[in-house]
């Protein structure tokens, strides 16, 4: 499995506060059966507003400390990029980090303050990335397949948290999750693992696959390998 969306880098906002409890993470998601991660802390100023150059630092001591540590496991650097009102002068500049330097970029709305999510995806498209609705779920406004087919059909794609998938969040969240997997809109899974959650992929794989064995492999590791692959 490949984990596209995580909170592991030391020290960068409120997924990891020491080095140590990094690798803790990294070794969970060893035994949940994850080969690959795509750490995405966050930017969101002024909440968090780590630099670019602050981010790949710790990603870099990160990588070194889990080699140290006999962790066989391959890191890969993004971001997951809040959207407000100055997330199309960002992007536009092209100075921010993608997903494994790839042209998909994980993105984070609010989650009740309603902002036109269409409309934002497609003019990132313009700019020539692929958007990534980072736990679409988790958006109460957006609640509706209608809109997510019409999202995927621009080109965006949908990730959704394996906590959600294994039942453990909260209602609405869980309903609207397995209707995107009825109904086969969900093109990722990634944990959004930070220190105070728990690690749920395997569970969520076993669940996904015990109904469509194709369908797991691709939205667990197929369509993430694209995007590290930047196809």
């Amino acid at each position: 499995m490949i984990d596209v969306h995580s909170h592991i880098i030391p020290n960068v906002d409120d997924g990891s506060g020491s080095i140590e409890t990094s690798l803790n993470i990294l070794k969970e998601e060893v035994l949940q059966g994850v080969q690959e991660v795509i750490c995405t802390p966050h930017l969101r100023k002024p909440m968090f507003e780590a630099s670019d150059a602050k981010v790949t630092e710790k990603f870099e001591e990160l990588k070194l400390a889990a080699k140290d540590a006999g962790i066989d496991i391959k890191l890969h650097l993004g971001r997951e990029i809040y959207c407000d009102n100055s997330i199309k002068k960002l992007i536009s500049s092209g100075e921010f980090l993608s997903l494994g330097g790839s042209k998909y970029v994980l993105l984070e709305f609010p989650f009740e303050d309603k902002i036109d999510i269409d409309d934002t995806c497609y003019e990132i498209g313009l700019l020539g990335y692929i958007p990534v609705v980072a736990h679409v779920e988790r958006y109460r406004y957006f609640r509706d397949l209608g809109a997510i087919e019409q999202l995927r059909r621009l080109g965006t794609l949908i990730q959704v948290n394996a906590s959600s998938i294994a039942g453990k969040a909260p209602l609405k969240e869980k309903a609207f999750v397995n209707k995107l997997l009825k109904n086969y809109l969900v093109d990722l899974v990634g944990s959004d693992i930070h220190s105070t959650r728990l690690n749920y992929m395997r569970k969520a794989y076993e669940k996904v696959k015990a109904k469509d064995e194709r369908y797991a492999a691709k939205i667990f590791q197929e369509n993430a390998e694209k995007i590290l692959h930047n196809k």
